[in-house]
């Protein structure tokens, strides 16, 4: 038998986008099978867009999803984690 995933909010890496982030590093988390949620309030559009658009790739590899939870901040997931209540009551709670 496998080992039980803690609830998937438990496992959530909540990320504040900066020049000192790595997107290999949060690639790593999501393939690690942790939730990330990215806040890019403060981050270069163009470069938003970019890691975006990466860590849309990696997700959907994984069978995942993204969601919008407010303008500029995304949870990446897979279909499971984003179904999990855990991870469902903090995006309901937050998303506008």
């Amino acid at each position: 038998m496998g080992k039980k995933l803690k609830p998937a909010y438990d496992r959530t890496e909540f990320i504040k986008m900066t020049d000192e982030v790595d997107v290999f590093d949060l690639a790593n988390m999501l393939m690690l099978r942790k939730p990330v949620i990215v806040n890019f309030e403060d981050y270069n559009v163009i470069e938003s867009n970019r890691v975006i658009i990466f860590l849309s790739g990696v997700i959907y590899a994984l069978d995942g999803e993204v969601e919008l939870i407010r303008e500029k901040i995304f949870v990446f997931a897979t279909k499971d984690d984003i179904k999990d209540k855990t991870l469902r009551k903090f995006i309901a709670k937050y998303k506008e």
